[in-house]
């Protein structure tokens, strides 16, 4: 749970690095206030890129509250990643 991990102790790169052996479900929301990656104080590209550098092959789930109130637009950071809004890409 990198939010928790983030608010608790901080330096998300290295205890991924140290902790992916055991590591089967990795779950997002960022800081401050349980939001999407984008909308808070965790660099979330980085560290999605760091999870397939290191041969992480598990899942991604998200916790979060989109900041907007809208769950359709907090999804626009997952678009990169292949993951598109209902919706997107339709006239």
């Amino acid at each position: 749970d990198l939010y928790h991990l983030q608010v608790t102790e901080g330096d998300l790169a290295t205890r991924l690095r140290r902790l992916l052996p055991r590591i089967g479900h990795v779950q997002i929301a960022n800081p401050p206030g349980r939001h999407e990656p984008g909308a808070g104080e965790v660099h979330f590209p980085f560290l999605l890129d760091l999870l397939d550098t290191e041969g992480y092959e598990g899942f991604v789930g998200c916790e979060y509250a989109p900041s907007e109130g809208d769950t359709d637009r907090s999804l626009r950071w997952a678009q990169p990643y292949g993951i598109r809004p209902r919706g997107a890409g339709r006239q």
